[in-house]
């Protein structure tokens, strides 16, 4: 019997189920027990056309359950509406969108043979709304959801409140602000499926504005100036809209090339101008919310949501007082904004809201299996006290060392938290380099720092976060004691860290202080070019002797390798 038959607990999971970024997250009425994505079972970047089989699976291994003790599985996104939309015939909709398949998402081999619980799809930008509202902590908020695209729409403008969320008005895909910018990462040479907008974003500082890229706010939403009007002809939009937009790049945009991809930094005027546009349209869609609520507080989620200098000038600069930005704000968050919402419909007398203070959701481990994993690679070490770690990483950073550092749950998201991080000393330009180099990474391209959060307004001018996700700018006095952390044009991503969330991190960032006289490290994804951030121990080891770290620190181990 499930447990709302029997008046106990609800249990939902929420999946994204469709072709990227697919994740699991389990809720026990309406609160994260576990959240995980499945490029991090998988170790395929991203989980291209894969189905979170792997992720539901530990998810219910974590919380000791079976699928059949789960009142609800949620959707993030409704292929039945998409299919509509995309003119499907019903022998076709299985074929072209078989995501939603019971098959391909419970398969026998995994789960058994037995009846799933019943399947709740969720709208996906409801589902992108629901996952950065209830866990807002806000009682009522303004909701903006910007991706390129959910079933038939791109940009949803809602409302949140205690009672649920409402739509106010929503833009069609035709002038995606996600698919928009997509293009020109390609334009630029940069896009590649496993995903590269952060690249563009970071090259911006290095140009100037003033291209026309065609993008523009308006009396009727985001609009694509310039480019023929759209078209659909039977299931989608045509593959010559991506054609169309980049002959604009090449007929208006400096170096009049499409996709040179040795000579990055020709497209530096044009990231800068794309990066600007994307702003001012962004800017211009906060004001019309704001407008037409009058509410003080904003939510973000969608995938345009995770460009941190985006989010830096909405801080500053909306009409909003205080802002929330989803750290799982790519398609992974449907999974957990689904599950919230089915929560709420099935079963509102149960749903409880969580304030989100942190993200992390994903699995742990135990220093037993730390240990395990050392010895399997030859490799010893003995155990530390918080204190002892702490000191002793510290003391390796102050000396110029790179250090993986594998602690407790993994983040959710794509920004490594302090969870799964490869760390640094901040104080000279050259970590910046070294690190980039190890991970693969275009030497260009900023590394972000983690600061005490008591810390933040020695150092930063901005909005203080936990998830690495607002960016605010260095203060002018500092910037020459942390050179690696402060890009081009003055800025960072700084993510604050408290004792309360992360304590052994925590313990780390003051024990550097007492070292160095800087309260903040560099902080970046435990990983290398193309791959997903190390989940295992046994991975964060692999990985930091692959890519040549100086150290990890695993649990209660401190690793020196060589």
């Amino acid at each position: 019997m499930s447990s709302a038959a029997s008046g106990q607990d609800i249990w939902v999971a929420g999946l994204n189920h469709g072709a990227h970024d697919s994740t699991a997250a389990l809720l026990r009425n309406g609160e994260v027990v576990v959240i995980v994505e499945q490029e991090r079972i998988s170790r395929r970047k991203r989980a291209i056309d894969e189905p979170p089989v792997d992720a539901l699976r530990v998810c219910l291994e974590h919380a000791g359950r079976k699928l059949e003790d789960l009142d609800a599985i949620a959707l993030g996104s409704d292929m039945d509406r998409l299919a509509a939309w995309m003119g499907l015939t019903p022998e076709e909709r299985s074929s072209v969108l078989p995501y939603d398949d019971p098959e391909r998402l419970f398969p026998r081999d995994v789960f058994g043979d037995i009846s799933h619980p019943p399947v709740i799809p969720i709208r996906h930008h409801l589902a992108h709304a629901a996952s950065t509202f209830w866990p807002s902590g806000f009682e009522e908020a303004a909701i903006l959801v910007m991706d390129n695209r959910g079933e038939d729409t791109a940009t949803t403008l809602l409302r949140g409140g205690l009672g649920g969320m409402e739509t106010i008005k929503a833009y069609g895909i035709e002038h995606s602000l996600g698919l928009w910018y997509r293009i020109a990462t390609q334009y630029a040479g940069l896009y590649s499926k496993d995903g590269t907008a952060g690249k563009l974003m970071g090259l911006a500082s290095y140009g100037r504005s003033g291209q026309s890229v065609a993008l523009r706010h308006g009396p009727a939403g985001p609009r694509w100036d310039g480019v023929p009007a759209a078209t659909r002809t039977g299931r989608a939009m045509p593959p010559e809209r991506t054609r169309q937009l980049l002959d604009y790049f090449a007929q208006n945009c400096f170096p009049y090339t499409v996709g040179v991809s040795e000579e990055t930094m020709a497209y530096a005027d044009f990231a800068a101008s794309v990066q600007q546009a994307l702003e001012q349209t962004i800017l211009g869609l906060c004001q019309e919310l704001h407008d037409v609520t009058g509410l003080s507080s904003l939510a973000l989620a969608g995938g345009v949501a995770l460009n941190c200098t985006a989010n830096g000038r909405i801080a500053a600069e909306s009409p909003f007082d205080e802002i929330f930005v989803q750290p799982m704000s790519h398609d992974g968050g449907v999974a957990l904004g689904a599950a919230l919402e089915a929560t709420r419909e099935l079963r509102p007398e149960l749903f409880r809201r969580q304030t989100m203070r942190h993200a992390y959701w994903g699995p742990g481990f135990t220093d037993e299996e730390v240990a395990a994993a050392l010895d399997e690679r030859g490799l010893s070490a003995s155990a530390l006290t918080t204190q002892e770690l702490a000191g002793r990483t510290a003391a390796l950073l102050a000396r110029g060392g790179v250090v993986g550092w594998c602690q407790g749950r993994g983040e959710v998201g794509p920004r490594a938290l302090g969870a799964r991080s490869l760390l640094g000393d901040p104080r000279k330009r050259e970590h910046l380099v070294r690190i980039n180099t190890l991970k693969g990474r275009e030497v260009w391209r900023p590394l972000a720092p983690s600061v005490l959060q008591e810390r933040y307004d020695d150092y930063f001018i901005g909005t203080p976060n936990p998830f690495m996700i607002v960016a605010a700018q260095v203060r002018p006095e500092v910037r020459a004691a942390v050179p690696a952390v402060v890009h081009v044009d003055g800025s960072a991503r700084p993510q604050i860290v408290d004792a309360d969330n992360a304590p052994r991190y925590a313990a780390l960032l003051r024990a550097f202080e007492r070292e160095t006289g800087l309260p903040m490290v560099i902080n970046t994804s435990l990983n290398s070019a193309g791959l997903p951030i190390a989940n295992t121990p046994g991975e964060a080891v692999d990985m930091c002797r692959a890519m040549g770290a100086d150290a990890v620190a695993v649990g209660s181990y401190l690793v020196t390798l060589g």
